[in-house]
């Protein structure tokens, strides 16, 4: 099994770090490595080292595998859903590539109080366990007309939208310029966009109404399934 880290400090071959306490604890108890043992730590300034565990915390950087890489811009907007359901879904977001997510609070919005710290260590535990270098940052809630104001309007927004009124999600992506790199797939809350909040998000030229099929989806299945099929159209499955 190969073991990744994510190591927020500097990383140059030849250095000697010192491991924080979560992580020498999961590779001396957990995975219960000894010296001489293969580790590869990565950072999204550095990108991936492999090193060798030397005993007692300490790993020795050897040589980079990976060198740091510039992804486009893939927002994920939501309004926060449940604990558990909302870890699942910053997880898989992270396995999908997304480099921002936003919470977004609307009308319906039922839960408010997140907590950010959490969120950082599940979308850096699944950059460790998929191979990526980057992971997303999370962005404090504000709201939706907030957001929608300040947006860089160069970003296009794919707003799944449940009415069912706009165009086949496929269709909007295939739609898109070709110059278009950063997009953002927006997921209405639990109890859907208010109908004045949805007609709001019409009127904005940046924001592209999408369809996700007949059936009513689930605040993170929308989202893994919109994720999916922007990565597959637009993306680096493309």
């Amino acid at each position: 099994m190969k073991v990744r880290l994510f190591i927020d400090v500097n990383l140059a071959s030849g250095e000697i770090i010192e491991l924080r306490k979560d992580h020498k604890h999961y590779v001396q108890n957990v995975l219960r490595c000894r010296s001489g043992r293969e580790i590869f730590v990565f950072n999204p300034n550095d990108g991936e080292y492999k090193a060798i565990f030397k005993g007692e915390g300490q790993i020795e950087i050897v040589e980079q595998t990976i060198e740091p890489i510039r992804e486009n811009g893939l927002s994920l907007i939501f309004a926060p859903i449940k604990f558990g359901k909302i870890d699942y879904m910053v997880q898989k977001a992270t396995e999908l590539g997304v480099t921002r997510i936003q919470p977004v609070q609307t009308r319906f919005t039922a839960i408010t109080r997140i907590n950010y710290d959490r969120l950082s260590a599940n979308a850096i535990e699944a950059a460790e366990q998929t191979g990526r270098i980057n992971f997303p940052h999370i962005d404090e809630i504000m709201s939706l007309e907030k957001l929608i104001e300040s947006w860089d309007k160069k970003q296009k927004i794919i707003f799944c939208d449940e009415s069912k009124t706009g165009k086949p999600i496929k269709q909007v992506l295939e739609s898109m310029p070709k110059t278009a790199k950063d997009f953002a797939i927006l997921i209405g809350p639990e109890g859907g966009f208010a109908k004045d909040e949805a007609e709001y998000l019409r009127g904005k030229k940046f924001v592209h109404p999408a369809s996700m099929g007949k059936r009513l989806l689930r605040a993170e299945t929308a989202a893994i399934a919109a994720l999916g099929v922007f990565q597959a159209i637009k993306g680096d499955w493309n």
